[in-house]
């Protein structure tokens, strides 16, 4: 194969060998750009959206814990106990409790992975509506995009 291909060529005119070296060298600068220059430019746009995205979430995060902080001054008595208001909020926004520790007057709970925009409005009605503040939130990124696992959310009255 190899001596036929050195065949072919010396049997070429030399203006010939000049258009197939020409052709194939824009072929390689084809295959550069587009097998490797062009995914990598892709690559760097996705990246550089997404972390604009993070910035904005992480943003309206920061704003949603300073309303809540701000929201949580304001005292609502209610006659039930914090575990009766956990449990009869919970099911409107999917809140699957992991974990429920009451003490005296708060009560530590674990949450599987939740939805955050669920968690923040879950968070909101407790405390804007029952009267509850939230001492303490620890929370992580879930696998799920959108999705947070809460190792330690403290409630109290």
């Amino acid at each position: 194969m190899k001596k036929q291909l050195i065949q072919y060529w010396r049997s070429l005119k030399e203006q010939e060998q000049q258009l197939v070296v020409g052709a194939g060298g824009v072929f390689i600068i084809f295959v550069l750009v587009m097998g490797i220059f062009r995914p990598l430019n892709n690559a760097i746009e996705r990246a550089e959206k997404s972390q604009i995205k993070q910035q904005e979430l992480l943003v309206w995060v920061d704003e949603s814990i300073v309303k809540l902080k701000a929201a949580g001054n304001t005292r609502i008595e209610s006659n039930q106990n914090l575990s009766q208001i956990v449990n009869s909020t919970r099911s409107r926004y999917n809140i699957s409790i992991s974990k429920m520790q009451p003490s005296d007057s708060s009560l530590r709970l674990t949450l599987d992975s939740v939805e955050f925009n669920q968690l923040i409005e879950w968070l909101d009605e407790l405390v804007n509506q029952h009267g509850l503040r939230v001492e303490n939130l620890d929370l992580s990124r879930d696998d799920k995009s959108g999705y947070v696992r809460v190792s330690r959310l403290v409630l109290e009255n």
